[in-house]
């Protein structure tokens, strides 16, 4: 991928300093528009990667210096798959999406605009896709996207109106509230939609909300500790709006932390062939992977076991296979004690 101008010598000269994450970088149907292409992106160094925290700051709309527009502005067709990429650094030197302390919710916000340089603040802000915790894999919208490196999708829905946009991912980190407030990491894309309804945009007023001002700091959104030490009591509701459907459309969640190159379903309902269980062997205190089928398919959307009929084995989220049939890499997936699947990836004793 190509590289912010300047930012890789800058990053490496002060590589000691702290990095959370930005938005770097915008993929449409897979391909990439170009590092920082169509995005309200900042590129003050010290702050490009730095969290919001004040929650009525203008910054909450598109980001550290999202109020100036960028120069160009990226076409889609309605129902194509859009990816964004998190980075640690703008220019990704070091490499890395955000520290893997940052546990957190994730959401996609989008709002349709005369011309995309308008001010971003206000209302008019409605929820494309959100992601909070699942408590069956034991995972944040976070963990997700680091492994995933550092990308995450929606489908543009195939009756959402033709016109102007402002597309705006969300990172919500919740791990430090013992020492300080809740970090939000966010970025526009100025988009154009094109092929889609002729009709006017009509979201319900449930569904529309203001930003800055969608969420305070009383919410619970923001005061649920994430860190692997604090008392959790779950579920986690995610802040702000439900998430809007349009009507008429089938747009499909499982691409959300697929593949960048993979494929928009044509449905949001999936259908899978069951494989067979091989036996399997003992495990030891290293991964096994005795007793895996190895040609299971490979899981594309972090699922896994018998019902799918996926290994976890070299996917993108984890070797191990939960009791819960998701994939992933810590001891609440891959120790045996807490009900690791030896069939469908590996397994520790531990």
């Amino acid at each position: 991928m190509k590289s912010f101008p300047i930012l890789s010598l800058i990053a490496s000269l002060i590589g000691s300093a702290q990095a959370h994450g930005v938005f770097s970088t915008l993929f449409v149907d897979g391909v990439s528009q170009g590092d920082g292409k169509c995005l309200r992106t900042s590129f003050t160094i010290d702050k490009i990667t730095s969290p919001i925290t004040e929650l009525d700051s203008p910054d909450m709309a598109c980001g550290i210096v999202g109020q100036t527009p960028a120069p160009d502005i990226c076409p889609i067709k309605a129902g194509a798959k859009l990816s964004f990429e998190f980075r640690l650094w703008a220019s990704g030197s070091p490499p890395g999406t955000i520290d893997s302390s940052h546990l957190g919710p994730m959401a996609i916000y989008a709002k349709q605009v005369h011309n995309t340089s308008e001010d971003p603040t206000g209302t008019g802000w409605f929820k494309l896709w959100e992601y909070g915790y699942d408590e069956g894999s034991h995972t944040w919208a976070t963990e997700k996207l680091i492994a995933n490196d550092g990308i995450v999708s929606v489908q543009i829905p195939g009756t959402m109106p033709t016109g102007q946009y402002l597309i705006r991912p969300e990172i919500l980190a919740l791990h430090n509230l013992a020492a300080g407030p809740a970090q939000f990491y966010t970025g526009c894309a100025q988009m154009e939609v094109k092929g889609g309804s002729s009709k006017p945009l009509e979201i319900p007023t449930d569904h529309l909300v203001s930003i800055p001002g969608y969420i305070k700091a009383s919410d619970p959104a923001v005061n649920f500790n994430s860190h692997p030490d604090a008392v959790k009591n779950f579920p986690y509701i995610p802040g702000g709006p439900k998430v809007y459907e349009f009507p008429g459309s089938t747009e499909s969640d499982d691409i959300a932390f697929g593949p960048l190159n993979g494929p928009v379903p044509s449905s949001s309902t999936a259908t899978y062939t069951t494989a067979s269980i091989p036996a399997a062997t003992p495990e030891t205190s290293s991964p096994s992977y005795g007793g895996v089928d190895k040609g299971l398919a490979v899981s594309f959307d972090g699922t896994c076991g018998i019902t799918v009929g996926f290994t976890c084995l070299t996917s993108v989220y984890g070797d191990c296979c939960s009791s819960k049939g998701w994939c992933g890499s810590t001891q609440a997936y891959c120790s045996t004690f807490v009900g690791c699947q030896p069939q469908f990836g590996a397994c520790k004793q531990s």
